[in-house]
Order: structure tokens, then C-alpha cells, then sequence
């Protein structure tokens, strides 16, 4: 079973792990290109913090990223505002926490 890339702003809670996940905690929105561009894998992208400044060179990788990317907003998005990010990933989950992570890494290892 191939692993799935979870992305994790450095402010989450220490010692987060999801059996078959390779966790990925960024400190800065300006690493997540980085991470996303050098691990080919299926990704959930956790965008917590992530400022509009950042968001549409954030969204460019995603669109380049040859798997699926999903995004987790742990608080509720309206669905009309503007986001980039959520534009450009294959799906968006807002306003379930990370408990939301569980069931997207069931939806990605089930892609073809």
C-alpha cells in the first residue's frame, strides 16, 4: 500500500501519526512547495495559517503535483469565498478538524 503525504503546519499538536502516512510538518507556508515538489505521493495538505500572500504559489504546485492533493481547513469555510488552494486541490474538507485525515487517507489510497 502506497503511503500518503501529510502536510502539517508546525503548530499542530507534537507526536500527530496516521498508520500509512508519511508526515510532513512545515514551519513556514514557504516550505510546503518544496515538500509537495520533492514527494511524488498522494497528499493531504492541512492549510491552517496559510496567508492569502501565499496561497496562489501554493496552488501553482498543487496543480503541478502529479498525484491528488486534498486540503484540510480544521474551521469552516463558507465554500464561496476565494481560495486558491482549494481551486486547485482535488477536494477541500473545512470545519472537521484533523479528525477529517482518517477518512481522506481511506479516499486517496483507493485512488487508481
Amino acid at each position: 500500500m502506497e503511503p500518503v503525504l501529510v502536510l502539517l503546519p508546525a503548530a499542530c499538536a507534537p507526536g500527530l501519526t496516521w498508520p500509512g502516512a508519511d508526515v510532513h510538518r512545515y514551519s513556514s507556508p514557504l516550505d510546503v512547495p518544496g515538500i509537495l515538489a520533492s514527494c511524488p505521493l498522494p497528499a493531504i495538505l492541512v492549510r491552517d495559517g496559510i496567508p492569502a500572500s501565499h496561497a496562489e504559489r501554493i496552488a501553482d504546485v498543487i496543480r503541478a503535483h502529479p498525484r491528488p492533493v486534498i486540503a484540510v481547513a480544521t474551521t469552516p469555510w463558507d465554500g464561496e469565498t476565494p481560495d486558491p488552494i482549494a481551486a486547485a486541490c482535488r477536494g477541500i474538507v473545512a470545519g472537521f478538524g484533523l479528525r477529517a485525515i482518517d477518512r481522506l487517507l481511506e479516499l486517496l489510497r483507493a485512488e487508481p
